[in-house]
């Protein structure tokens, strides 16, 4: 492998539902699938949670 470059992977797409989204889990993953299928990962944050 020396004298090879060495070529980063992409990014993985990132999701950040909305709360209304994130109370389905499993609806929001089927919803996104085709997305995160072609990179073969993604990052799902979850909504920020507020603290009164």
């Amino acid at each position: 492998m020396e004298g090879e470059d060495f070529v980063p992977p992409p990014e993985c797409p990132v999701f950040e539902p909305s709360w209304e989204e994130f109370q389905d889990p499993l609806g929001y993953i089927a919803k996104i699938r085709p997305i995160a299928e072609k990179s073969g990962i993604c990052k799902i944050r979850p909504p920020a949670v507020s603290v009164y």
